[in-house]
């Protein structure tokens, strides 16, 4: 069975945050049940996944195992959004931020819709969408996949 939780703790206090999430899991357990966790808290992911989906501009980006994605993502939207996370930032300046704007996804650009945004972009990702998940080169099988076909640049970004 699945159980689908669409921002099930978006705007809870952090308190009614950790009795749905405490739940959540009893629920696995209890019922043997799968849950799809939608969110956009890339904290509570990583606490309550064991595969996470990177999503931009509806497209999946990126795809496998919570800790490897984490540790090595392969898709530059995933390394940039993990990288404002403010745990993750060490300076005491602003947090980094994405160049930009999210497209309409009435109007999604040609190509892989993050090339306007990406520091790694180059003209065939102007008109080629990103390969359909695939697998990251030198990470395990272990399902890691990617949709850009530099993902093996992303680990130099600066």
């Amino acid at each position: 069975s699945l159980l689908i939780a669409d921002e099930p703790t978006s705007a809870l206090d952090i308190t009614i945050q950790a009795q749905v999430l405490t739940l959540m899991k009893e629920l696995m357990e209890e019922v043997q049940t799968s849950i799809l966790f939608i969110s956009h808290d890339l904290g509570i992911i990583a606490e309550m996944a064991d595969e996470v989906g990177v999503l931009y501009a509806g497209h999946l980006v990126e795809f496998g195992p919570v800790e490897d994605v984490y540790a090595n993502p392969r898709h530059p939207y995933t390394k940039l959004l993990l990288r404002s996370i403010p745990a993750q930032y060490k300076d005491d300046g602003p947090l980094p931020a994405l160049s930009g704007s999210v497209p309409s996804l009435a109007n999604v650009p040609p190509g892989c819709p993050f090339h306007p945004r990406c520091p790694i972009a180059r003209d065939a990702c102007k008109t080629n969408p990103g390969p359909l998940l695939e697998p990251v080169r030198g990470i395990s099988a272990r399902t890691h996949l990617s949709a850009c076909y530099y993902s093996d640049e992303v680990a130099r970004m600066a």
